[in-house]
């Protein structure tokens, strides 16, 4: 745009000088009293509509580049969204807390999804190519899960009334690609995908001061379709249909000890050892900045 300001600025001064010859020339050309020759009307009219056709021209371009100016095509970019419908899946986890609170089918409750409870995206794009480019991007999940014991089983493993909570949060980084499909004036859609590291981190606790923390490590696998809609030329608010896949080892303790093991109240092992495995789908919304 500055190229076609610096044009359109020597042309209005180019303007201005011949206007003012304009009106200091006579009606014939000739020295005025000042001893400068100036041309004939005629010849400053000829001049002043050349000037005027090519003024229209350059106008006519700026605005075109502006009204077609398409930020998304910008070296870089950084995103920033948080997760507005997300729904996760860790079967593991599902079989292992229902175990844990007494319900009567556990294994039921492998495939039950639940509603994630904070997401959120930090990204940066460098595009390659005019439709191709690469990302890294940090993700952060939490899903907390708590609820009071309705039912007991005989002997001193009494749980009735017990309130039982087991947190779970996800850290990851990812690397990958992206490919713009449609790149419009107003609206950009690019498909990313990538594949990184994921740190996994529960937190149980029971009524009673019992607690206890365990981590994994794994890899995730991510896939997003990104619907960027431009409300200036250096912002796009964007929703991000997106899928993701975990996979990690068994979640364990500082001492080694994974979480089959008898915890609080529960003096026996449960019959699972988890992962913090799990799949996640749902849309993320946010703002991406060009550069």
């Amino acid at each position: 745009m500055s190229r076609a300001f610096a044009i359109c600025l020597v042309v209005s001064l180019a303007s201005f000088g011949s206007q003012k010859a304009c009106a200091q020339a006579s009606e014939n050309p000739g020295k005025d009293t000042t001893g400068y020759y100036y041309p004939s009307q005629d010849s400053v009219s000829a001049l002043d509509s050349a000037y005027h056709a090519r003024k229209a021209e350059l106008e006519e371009w700026v605005h075109s580049e502006e009204v077609h100016g398409r930020p998304q095509s910008d070296f870089l970019s950084v995103y920033a969204g948080y997760g507005g419908y997300l729904r996760i899946l860790p079967r593991d986890l599902n079989q292992f807390f229902s175990e844990r609170v007494l319900r009567p089918d556990p294994l039921s409750d492998r495939t039950q999804f639940a509603t994630v409870d904070r997401a959120i995206v930090l990204s940066g794009q460098m595009l390659l190519g005019e439709n191709w480019g690469i990302y890294l991007e940090y993700d952060f999940l939490a899903k907390w899960v708590n609820t009071i014991v309705d039912s007991s089983i005989p002997g001193p493993q009494n749980l009735s009334g017990a309130e039982e909570e087991l947190d779970l949060t996800e850290h990851s980084l990812i690397v990958g690609g992206t490919y713009v499909i449609i790149n419009g004036p107003w609206y950009r859609l690019r498909a990313s995908g990538g594949m990184g590291g994921v740190f996994a981190l529960t937190n149980e606790t029971e009524s009673g001061g019992y607690a206890r923390a365990a981590s994994a490590t794994g890899y995730k696998v991510n896939f997003d379709l990104e619907n960027d809609f431009r409300v200036s030329k250096a912002v796009s608010f964007t929703i991000d249909v997106l899928t993701r896949s975990v996979t990690t080892g068994e979640l364990k303790t500082s001492a080694g000890q994974t979480l089959d093991a008898p915890f609080g109240k529960r003096t026996v092992p449960l019959t699972l050892k988890p992962t913090a495995s799990n799949l996640v789908y749902g849309a993320a919304a946010g703002l991406v900045y060009y550069f």
